[in-house]
């Protein structure tokens, strides 16, 4: 199977499923497929070795990324509900990009803070009301001329609206809004 039919199926698994549940936990809350295309755009053009995601979910997000990156890329995913962390592990086992992808189980503050080194790119797509303790943290992490793309930018945005007016407080970034799947709010840091 090809990663294009891969990544397909695994869209349309992921909205039947959500249609079927009423818990918002367990729903795979998926990216729109526009988004994974322009995620796989970004690091087409950036050309990240290393690439840290919020909210692994299922994986799709996170093959887009490994994908676009080649065997050049490590993406770092994290996930704090087990079961969504082995379904994406068994997913990334299937589509053969678990060598390329870092998978940690648990809470974000944990990981960001033990975190050494540094991203080109940081894909935020998990509890919202998180973000601003995030903030300071995600900008020691991410490299100068590297970017941040948040997820629901335009369907969640009230609940992004205190984080995007902190980014856009920063003077080192360059922030603004794309209506691209959900909208996706980016930030640049210059150097």
């Amino acid at each position: 199977m090809t990663m294009d039919v891969f990544l397909e199926q695994l869209q349309m698994q992921g909205t039947e499923n959500d249609a079927l549940q009423h818990d918002k936990g367990e729903k795979w809350l998926n990216i729109t497929p526009g988004t994974g295309k322009f995620l796989a755009l970004l690091v087409d053009e950036i050309q990240p070795t290393r690439i840290l995601e919020i909210g692994t979910s299922m994986g799709y997000s996170t093959l887009w990324l490994a994908r676009a990156g080649g065997n050049s890329v490590q993406v770092v995913t994290i996930e704090c509900d087990e079961t969504k962390h082995q379904q994406a592990q068994q997913h990334f086992r299937q589509a053969g990009m678990d060598n390329r992808i870092d998978a940690k189980l648990g809470d974000a503050s944990d990981w960001i803070a033990r975190f050494e080194g540094q991203f080109e790119l940081i894909f935020l797509d998990a509890d919202r009301s998180q973000y601003l303790s995030f903030a300071p943290r995600l900008f020691q992490l991410l490299k100068p001329q590297g970017l941040l793309v948040v997820d629901n930018a335009l369907s969640h945005a009230d609940e992004i609206a205190p984080f995007k007016r902190w980014l856009e407080q920063q003077s080192e970034l360059d922030v603004g809004v794309l209506p691209i799947g959900k909208g996706e709010l980016v930030a640049y840091l210059r150097e």
